[in-house]
């Protein structure tokens, strides 16, 4: 019986994994066909955890406060959608979307208490996290209109690596580079491994800055601060003595500047190119347009403060609103997460925003009271998960990366992550 539990819990652990890297070299996982497969398979786990939780009364769900939110916004567009919303069959679809997001984030509560399997995250995610890398520098340096150089695509989307959105690209960076980041930091390792984490971590950084994502580098530019402040903190509270502040300051500073070498390498010229726009102040255009999608988003939401239009109601309720950039195409998103929830979910979806929120803070603190009594392994990914959902936070004011189904399953994985932490248990060797 223990042994069909623990392949049960492999099962699950594994198809989880390879879930969250299928939905991202799916496009995104934002069509009809990716988007079936992706829920199917969520009702799939759904069903095998249920087994696992009937008949296993030792099996357990830590943090699952945090699975609650989720649940209330899922109950919440079933509401809508019977009643309430301007897109009826969209707010359905969308709620299926939660239903299946809101699964996963359990399964991933569920296995990632295993100290091994975290340690199996975190290299797989950076192995990942380098491959898609790679991909999308090469896919641009050779781009032939066409993405993964055979699929022909719409003239007004901007792909790259995988994504037909280069914002979202960014955002898969923002939420895996800080985990290998951080085991540079904070793990005891060898010269040659450490040269290898430190290799993934510049070609994660230069792919995103070459995906010419601003709001990626802003997000970028916030997390290297947040983990530079992280590591004094944690350099004056005695957590970090593998590793002096003197070396970790080496560490950033060859990061950055091999980060420089293969962008100059490489070649600058469209980066410098993309960033020399910001020198038309307000009236660049990606801000003009931004400014008026969150124009005509705050007039949706002034209209519908109480229930708003609807989970996935946003595109059939925009044009009354406000006007797209894009000719012949609807606009799908605010380009705002925080804006966007407002919009679909009014004022009592703000509050089950804030909920999870709160919860998230009060995980957050107590993790960090105990991180005296935490193995050191374990530190490093309570420090770089945070951080990466500390980028993906920033990235939201400006971007939709939380609204792409892949992006939101890796910010619920890392989450999961972060937070599946025994903080009670005693100090280990690293890893």
């Amino acid at each position: 019986m223990n042994s069909t539990r623990s392949k049960l819990e492999s099962f699950i652990f594994a198809d989880l994994v390879v879930t969250v890297m299928f939905a991202v070299l799916a496009y995104g996982t934002v069509e009809s066909w990716s988007l079936a497969l992706f829920e199917l398979n969520a009702l799939l786990l759904a069903v095998l955890l249920a087994i696992r939780f009937t008949f296993d009364d030792q099996a357990k769900l830590n943090n699952w406060r945090l699975a609650l939110p989720l649940l209330a916004i899922t109950a919440w567009g079933a509401i809508q959608s019977i009643t309430l919303s301007l897109d009826q069959q969209a707010t359905k679809e969308t709620t299926v979307k939660w239903l299946a997001m809101t699964i996963y984030f359990i399964a991933a509560l569920h296995t990632l208490r295993s100290s091994e399997r975290r340690k199996k995250v975190l290299f797989a995610l950076t192995v990942f996290g380098f491959a898609v890398s790679l991909f999308a520098i090469a896919q641009r340096l050779t781009y032939n209109g066409k993405m993964y150089w055979i699929r022909p695509v719409s003239p007004y989307i901007a792909p790259y690596g995988p994504y037909g959105n280069y914002n979202h690209f960014a955002g898969l960076v923002e939420l895996i580079l800080p985990l290998p980041l951080a085991y540079l930091l904070f793990a005891r390792i060898k010269l040659e491994q450490r040269l290898l984490w430190l290799f993934a971590v510049v070609m994660m950084a230069v792919a995103l800055l070459f995906s010419g994502s601003r709001g990626g580098v802003l997000a970028l530019g916030v997390q290297l601060l947040a983990m530079i402040l992280v590591t004094i903190w944690s350099q004056r509270r005695g957590l970090s003595e593998q590793i002096s502040l003197a070396g970790n300051k080496l560490i950033v500073g060859g990061a950055l500047a091999a980060v420089m070498l293969l962008v100059l390498w490489i070649g600058y010229e469209p980066l410098a190119q993309r960033f020399s726009l910001l020198r038309q102040g307000t009236s660049e255009y990606s801000l003009v347009t931004r400014t008026e999608y969150w124009r005509g988003a705050w007039q949706m939401f002034t209209a519908h403060p109480l229930t708003g239009v609807g989970l996935g109601a946003f595109p059939a309720a925009y044009p009354f609103y406000g006007r797209s950039s894009v000719k012949n195409e609807r606009l799908e998103h605010v380009h705002n997460d925080y804006l966007q929830l407002l919009t679909d979910g009014g004022l009592i979806g703000g509050l089950i925003g804030l909920w999870f929120l709160f919860e998230l803070f009060r995980t957050a603190r107590w993790q960090f009271q105990q991180l005296e009594r935490t193995r050191s392994q374990d530190r490093v990914l309570v420090f770089g998960g945070y951080v990466a959902l500390l980028g993906i936070a920033v990235h939201s004011f400006l971007d939709f990366n939380l609204q792409i189904a892949a992006n939101a399953l890796l910010f619920l994985f890392v989450l999961a992550l972060a937070v599946s932490i025994d903080s009670a248990s005693k100090r280990e060797s690293e890893f």
